[in-house]
């Protein structure tokens, strides 16, 4: 079996061919698993993983892939994992867990306000994204304090999109943050 895996392609392509092996849902549905236990059967973890598997890795490897195959294909029941991955011991799952956040418009708000002061700038970076398009009027002062002192450029930058993003899906203004702003 292993030795039909395409390993060699690129992530999406080997996704794209997990969905002929399995099908999307079960793709999904295994990527949940995957993500919650970091256990699966190698030929699955070929598919995400490609040249990378290895069967000595250590678990959260696994996990993150699970999470980045959320990213692509989907179902309902996959949220409590993800929404667990929030909190994870390794940054690299917190970090893809976010975006899945951000991409599906999911979360706990309040989880993912607890991530804008995570030590990793990646994690910041992906909770500060989710929170543009889950948060609410309240998480805008950890956004601002991102947006105004983050060591990060690409982390401030993300904060003040994430403003931008919440003050035109809240409808509201975000006291002085557009204030002088053009088109504000």
């Amino acid at each position: 079996m292993a030795d039909r895996v395409p390993v060699s392609l690129s992530h999406s392509a080997r996704l794209r061919a997990a969905v002929e092996r399995y099908g999307a849902s079960s793709l999904a549905s295994r990527a949940a698993a995957l993500l919650a236990t970091g256990d699966e059967d190698p030929e699955f973890l070929r598919y995400l993983g490609g040249r990378a598997y290895a069967p000595d890795l250590d678990p959260y490897w696994f996990q993150s892939w699970g999470a980045r195959a959320l990213e692509y294909y989907w179902v309902d029941s996959a949220a409590p994992a993800v929404i667990g991955g929030l909190s994870h011991r390794h940054w690299r799952v917190r970090m893809v867990c976010a975006r899945v956040c951000a991409v599906r418009s999911l979360g706990e708000p309040e989880r993912l306000a607890l991530l804008l002061g995570d030590s990793n700038w990646r994690v910041r970076d992906a909770a500060a994204w989710a929170l543009g398009g889950v948060g609410e009027f309240e998480h805008t002062a950890g956004l601002r304090s991102l947006m105004n002192g983050d060591s990060s450029p690409r982390v401030r930058g993300r904060a003040e999109g994430a403003l931008v993003a919440m003050a035109e899906r809240l409808d509201r203004p975000l006291d002085d943050f557009l204030v002088g702003r053009p088109g504000a």
